[in-house]
């Protein structure tokens, strides 16, 4: 299929198709940075078309993919941000204090090994938590029950692990209650603690938004919400849609084997948790529209502006974030964008950076274009977007659609290899090495029958990876 065909195609409109093609911006100067905020190098990696910038706790870049983009097209316009929190603090002594709310299932579905693997994984987290950090601990099925509230570790250690032994499997799944039972919990936690919320469950039931709703109802507050799905008959997309919308982790486990170490990243994330709130703010002009970002809850504030969430980011995390913009304007028309980035240092300093203006230029030379292009940038959104149709892929082939999730796959991999041809040589391997995987789960999905148990946790696998890489670089 040649680049113009793939431009023109219904199916790569969905998502990243021909991104790779002629993603086109306008450059950005950082006119002024405030007291205590530097510009600073985020990594060795050069960026053509942006800056870089510092504050007490964490760095970042802002980059656009081109300086210039063609007036009236149709390509989307992409801006690459990204945050990366300081090393320091990773160690046990300076490790954040933390509140952290455990709401496990306990539904009917969970009985023998999953309840038995559960009860060990948590007692083995509270082992793993010191005096004073503290803990809350609700189980659900129909409906559920505060089994400890919000206290200190040390002083309901021992009680709490038997409460942990006694914990029994029945009735159903309600996860919209246990969600907000959690929430209410986590409002009890001491001041200045690192707050997150890990949801387990091996089922599923019918009231995502709700679920979506409350985790992002955290972010405000600094609380993190993930998501781990444990067998094969929890509804991946449900799972995964909660991590997204609270900014924290979507894991999947065939049995309850690994809820242990899913538990315990999750405790030393949070220990080593050194940026809160992390937030980008866009004022866009007239002829300058925002369309959606990658690796980011978007809210719109009115009057062209936006607000991104990107959350909590602990001890050497690098977080990313694509944005997509649609801009129509006249040859020679310049769209002027303010863009501020904050956060807050956990224990420390508050930072909000005012990167100023910068400006999108409208031309007519197709060949300007390409050559105002930053490689790096057009490699990281070309990534980003096809890890949202690989979603859709799973989803489609989850539903027993093959046909269809076939199609998407191969569009995918087409624009990735396109896009692998257009970047630096390291940016371009990962690409490749994205491609070559979703080649994989193409051929996977073809042999294997979705509603088998293999087809089942085929599709599993390949949400946990892709929501994974729309808000951290893994390939």
């Amino acid at each position: 299929m040649s680049l113009r065909r793939l431009l023109d195609s219904p199916r790569a409109r969905r998502g990243i198709a021909a991104s790779a093609i002629v993603l086109s911006l306008g450059g950005l100067v950082l006119v002024r940075t405030p007291s205590g905020a530097t510009a600073a190098p985020l990594t060795d990696v050069s960026y053509l078309n942006g800056t870089t910038f510092s504050g007490p706790g964490a760095s970042g870049s802002l980059s656009l993919s081109h300086v210039k983009f063609l007036a009236h097209g149709r390509q989307p316009i992409y801006a690459e941000l990204r945050l990366r929190a300081d090393d320091q603090g990773a160690n046990e002594e300076e490790r954040a204090p933390l509140a952290l709310a455990v709401v496990i299932d306990t539904s009917g579905s969970m009985e023998g090994d999953k309840i038995e693997e559960a009860r060990r994984s948590v007692l083995r987290l509270i082992d793993g938590m010191r005096d004073d950090d503290e803990i809350a601990l609700i189980r659900y099925d129909s409906h559920p029950e505060l089994i400890q509230g919000m206290a200190r570790v040390g002083e309901v250690r021992r009680s709490l692990r038997q409460r942990v032994l006694e914990l029994q499997s029945s009735g159903g799944t309600n996860i919209p209650a246990a969600l907000s039972e959690g929430m209410d919990a986590l409002r009890d936690a001491s001041a200045g603690r690192v707050r997150r919320l890990v949801l387990v469950s091996d089922g599923l039931d019918s009231t995502r938004q709700q679920s979506e709703a409350l985790a992002r109802s955290g972010t405000d507050r600094g609380v993190t919400v993930s998501a781990l799905g444990i067998g094969l008959d929890f509804d991946e997309g449900y799972m995964a849609a909660i991590a997204r919308a609270g900014r924290g982790n979507f894991g999947f486990v065939e049995d309850a084997s690994s809820l242990a170490k899913f538990l315990e990243r999750e405790l030393s994330e949070t220990a080593t948790t050194k940026v809160e709130r992390a937030r980008a703010r866009f004022r866009l002009p007239k002829g300058l529209r925002f369309v959606r970002a990658v690796g980011a809850d978007a809210r719109h504030l009115g009057d062209g502006e936006v607000e991104l969430r990107v959350g909590s980011l602990y001890a050497g995390d690098e977080r990313r974030v694509v944005v997509e913009l649609a801009a129509d304007a006249e040859i020679g028309e310049s769209l002027a964008i303010a863009t501020e980035v904050s956060w807050d240092a956990v224990g420390g300093d508050s930072a909000r950076l005012d990167l100023s203006e910068l400006s999108v230029v409208a031309t007519d030379d197709a060949q300007a274009v390409a050559q105002s292009r930053d490689g790096r940038v057009f490699a990281s959104s070309a990534s980003a977007l096809a890890s949202l149709n690989q979603l859709e892929a799973a989803e489609a082939y989850k539903n027993g659609d093959v046909t269809r999730a076939r199609q998407i796959i191969e569009d995918n991999v087409l624009a990735l290899e396109e896009a692998a041809a257009a970047a630096p040589a390291d940016a371009g391997d990962g690409l490749r090495k994205q491609a070559k995987g979703y080649a994989d789960s193409r051929d996977e999905f073809e042999r294997t029958p979705p509603g088998s148990a293999e087809g089942r946790a085929a599709s599993k696998r390949a949400a946990e990876k892709d929501t994974a890489n729309l808000g951290r670089s893994i390939y």
